[in-house]
C-alpha cells in the first residue's frame, strides 16, 4: 500500500514555492548539473563519440547510474507520498515524429560528437565546435518553426498521449516501469562493455 502523506515535489507544481523561487533553484541546480557534466566529460566532443566506437564508456555509465539513480529515488519517494507522480513532467508521446528524429538526432549526434544538453556545456567552457553544432541546431530549429505548417500532420502523428512503460506491458510504475528501466540499464552496461572487451581484443589491447 502507497504510504499516506502530503506531496511535496514538485515544489513548483505542488505549490510549495512560486515563480521566481523555482527559477532560482533551477539555476542553481544547472550550474551544478552544468559543472558536474563538464568534470564527468560531456563538455568534450571527442570523449562523447568515443561511446560510438566502444572506446570510452565513461559517458555511458554516468548516464545509467544517473537512470538508475533518479528512477530508485522517484519510486521511494512516491511510494512515501513525498512526490506527486501525476505532477511530474512526462513529455507526450507522438510515435512517428519520435522514431524519425530520433534517428536524425542519434545520426547528428554521432556525426558531430554533441547532443544539445552538452553542446551548450561545451560552449560554456569555450569549445568552437559546440558554437557550430549550436548554430546548426538553432538554424534548424527556426526552420521547422517557420515550416511547422507543412509538417504540422506529420508532427502531431502517431499520438499516444503521456505513455509509461507500465501503461505497454502491464503493472504499475512501482513495479513494471521501475523493474524495467532496471534491466534495460544493466543490459546496456554489460552491452557497452562487452562490446568494448571485444574491440579491444580484436585490436590486441
Amino acid at each position: 500500500m502507497i504510504a499516506e502523506a502530503t506531496p511535496m515535489y514538485p515544489l513548483f507544481t505542488t505549490g510549495s514555492i512560486d515563480g521566481n523561487t523555482n527559477l532560482l533553484y533551477g539555476l542553481i541546480l544547472g550550474m551544478f548539473f552544468g559543472f558536474i557534466l563538464e568534470r564527468v566529460g560531456f563538455g568534450n566532443s571527442k570523449v562523447i563519440a568515443a561511446i560510438f566506437h566502444f572506446k570510452n564508456l565513461r559517458v555511458s555509465q554516468t548516464m545509467i547510474s544517473a537512470i538508475v539513480t533518479a528512477a530508485t529515488w522517484i519510486v521511494i519517494a512516491s511510494y512515501f507520498g513525498w512526490v506527486d507522480y501525476d505532477q511530474m513532467f512526462i513529455p507526450l508521446v507522438y510515435v512517428w515524429p519520435y522514431l524519425v528524429g530520433g534517428a536524425i538526432f542519434g545520426a547528428g549526434m554521432v556525426m558531430a560528437g554533441w547532443c544539445p544538453g552538452t553542446a551548450v556545456v561545451g560552449f560554456a567552457s569555450g569549445k568552437i565546435d559546440a558554437a557550430v553544432f549550436m548554430l546548426g541546431m538553432l538554424s534548424g530549429m527556426y526552420f521547422y518553426f517557420i515550416e511547422y505548417d507543412k509538417i504540422a500532420d506529420f508532427a502531431n502523428s502517431g499520438y499516444i498521449g503521456r505513455y509509461t512503460i507500465d501503461k505497454l506491458v502491464g503493472g504499475n510504475m512501482y513495479t513494471t516501469s521501475y523493474l524495467v528501466t532496471i534491466v534495460m540499464a544493466i543490459c546496456l552496461g554489460v552491452f557497452m562493455n562487452v562490446m568494448k572487451s571485444t574491440i579491444n581484443k580484436n585490436e590486441g589491447k
